[in-house]
């Protein structure tokens, strides 16, 4: 992940620096016991959760999640690569880093990719010229002012004009001297079927034509890309079918499912409320950053994807998603609902009335009326409950199997357990169901709801109470990994997450004897797992005696597992008992034998435990 800097010299920069110097620097930090407390960055909250612990150089907010190293909360608030922001901190602490000769095929791209973004910025001045300042742009300039947009918004957001003729861009971008093939790398011109054309003029012609031009900024600030809304509907130098919106193609500087429209002006207001609104068009975006709503991004018109959300989740963990309120627009809302729980993106959904859309509702009812709409926004899975009440006939049982198999999907998505846990309960009062019903379709996916059978919740989450306390044992005293290994293994762990760091803890202790927290808070992409192991670390446990502990979780852990097999034997045995009647109950028997089997390494578990003896695997 490192790249082109050496790991000895990441080392010595993380050690020379303060991390607190560098949060400082965001965030009003105020000493409290062996950590400092401040207010959050990456959300909006009036009391203190975002520590930051000096000794260990890890900060984790309690709040939101977001959690790391000093390089990890650089990367998070100035949007930097890991390279940009060991580079950012060398810089401050005066530690100088080892420049590395780029190879001829890294220069042939960051060359190709850098004419590129100025063949778009070339394009982008040239529709802005056509609009502004040409006779041509009369029409767009009409159009725009029909919709309600200022100059100021139109000089903002740099919009233009792709005029009638078919080949008036072409014939600019010959004249400046730019390849042919590399406009059309870019999607701007598309070549002719003659082979040649008369009068010198060039065999190529415009992609955009008789179209309001959007250009589609990167992160950053660069033109990546164009969209290009048609004007005149007669469209007669389009011919009749030409799609009212067209978006530029994928190019080596341009890819829609991972842009946003707007971001780079957005991006700002959204971290400074701690909330983004998240529209499809192009117009519903202008229309509310004039009005005021600068905090708001557009999914350049697709369904949102996991790149979007993710790019998103840079900047806040709250979005509010305002799609249009017909079938297609309701059908967007519900698919990109999953991403952002998925995401750990904290989503509401803004209900617009019948036949509004962003744009033509804050044209006519303002700001106020908008601000209205958005306070009675739903949390994403209330939405989608109340979808689901609406769309299926809920007092019949067929409705109930629908509308429980289509919110399981979302139920299941959710990332705190105890978030998931209240919206089960809400799903079934909702729908007139029992909660074991609810949670037996959640755990369809792993194993059969027949053996789920009565599931004790409290042993659940008391269970993974004890696997988070193994975990940090783990990570604060590297020799215990083989012990834990040896007795529970990684696939233990019944949470997936719990499951996977302490597979990832054992991988590191078999090969190197040790775990560096800030080596593993730097390596990997899973922005999940960072956030676990510095919660997990800044956690304030009462450790008084390290082994005594272990022994005891791993007793608690055995004895709860043990439990829960009698549990799902129980009620195999139940189901059962019936079915193996005729058959002279063999089956019925084996299971009887295994359950004495658990009964008789429970109670040896209790009594070891009794005796202050906590035995391991195989033992």
């Amino acid at each position: 992940m490192s790249g082109i800097i050496p790991e000895e010299k990441i080392t010595e920069v993380r050690e020379r620096a303060s991390i607190i110097e560098v949060i400082g620097d965001f965030v009003s930090l105020r000493k409290s016991g062996k950590n400092f407390l401040g207010l959050c960055p990456f959300h909006s909250e009036k009391t203190p959760s975002f520590t930051v612990n000096l000794e260990k150089g890890i900060f984790h907010c309690f709040g939101c999640g977001a959690g790391g190293n000093v390089f990890n909360f650089l990367m998070q608030i100035s949007h930097l690569s890991f390279p940009e922001a060991v580079q950012e901190v060398a810089r401050r602490y005066g530690v100088l880093l080892p420049q590395r000769e780029l190879s001829d095929e890294e220069k042939r791209r960051k060359s190709l990719r850098s004419k590129l973004f100025e063949i778009n910025e070339m394009t982008a001045e040239y529709y802005q010229r056509m609009l502004l300042s040409q006779k041509e742009g009369a029409e767009g300039k009409k159009y725009l002012a029909q919709r309600g947009l200022s100059e100021d918004t139109i000089q903002t957001h740099r919009l233009g004009l792709a005029t009638a003729a078919w080949d008036s861009l072409a014939v600019f971008l010959q004249k400046q001297g730019v390849p042919a093939n590399l406009a059309e790398t870019l999607g701007l011109i598309l070549p002719r079927k003659e082979n040649s054309v008369a009068g010198g003029r060039p065999s190529y012609y415009d992609r955009f034509r008789h179209r309001i031009m959007f250009p589609i900024m990167s992160e950053g600030g660069r033109v990546c890309g164009f969209g290009g809304r048609l004007i005149g509907e007669a469209a007669s130098a389009n011919g009749i079918g030409s799609p009212k919106y067209m978006n530029s193609p994928e190019s080596p500087i341009y890819s829609k499912g991972h842009n946003l429209y707007g971001l780079h002006i957005a991006k700002a207001p959204i971290r400074e409320k701690g909330l983004a609104l998240i529209v499809e068009g192009y117009m519903d975006l202008l229309s509310l950053h004039q009005e005021g709503f600068g905090n708001t991004v557009a999914s350049l018109g697709t369904s949102l994807t996991p790149a979007q959300v993710g790019l998103l989740g840079r900047y806040t963990r709250e979005a509010v998603l305002i799609f249009d309120g017909d079938e297609s627009g309701q059908k967007a809302t519900q698919r990109s609902v999953e991403l952002f729980l998925k995401g750990n993106i904290a989503a509401q959904v803004a209900l617009l009335p019948a036949g509004y859309d962003p744009d033509t509702f804050i044209r006519k009812e303002k700001r106020d009326g908008f601000e209205r709409l958005l306070a009675k926004a739903l949390p994403a899975v209330e939405y989608l409950l109340e979808q689901a009440r609406r769309r299926y006939a809920i007092g019949t049982i067929e409705g109930k199997v629908r509308a429980v198999r289509e919110l399981v999907t979302v139920l299941n998505a959710l990332q705190d357990p105890l978030e998931k846990n209240l919206y089960v309960e809400r799903v079934a009062s909702q729908l007139g169901l029992k909660e074991p019903q609810v949670r037996a379709q959640l755990a369809g996916k792993v194993e059969a709801a027949s053996e789920l059978g009565p599931v004790q919740r409290k042993e659940e989450f008391r269970g993974s109470a004890l696997e988070r306390m193994l975990l940090q044992l783990m990570l604060r005293h590297n020799p215990f990994i083989p012990v834990v290994m040896e007795g529970i293994a990684p696939e233990g762990f019944i949470d997936p997450r719990h499951q996977k760091l302490a597979g990832k803890l054992n991988t590191l202790w078999e090969t190197r004897k040790k775990v560096d927290v800030q080596e593993l808070l730097e390596r990997g992409e899973d922005a999940d797992l960072k956030e676990m192991i510095s919660e997990l670390i800044l956690t304030e446990e009462s450790i008084v005696d390290a082994d005594r502990m272990l022994k005891d979780c791993l007793r608690k852990v055995k004895l709860t597992r043990v439990h829960q097999e009698i549990q799902r034997v129980d009620e195999e045995i139940r189901q059962r008992s019936r079915q193996e009647v005729a058959a002279g109950g063999a089956g019925l028997k084996e299971l009887l034998k295994r359950k004495q089997r658990l009964i008789a390494e429970q109670k040896k578990w209790i009594q070891d435990s009794a005796a202050g003896v906590t035995p391991l695997a195989g033992q």
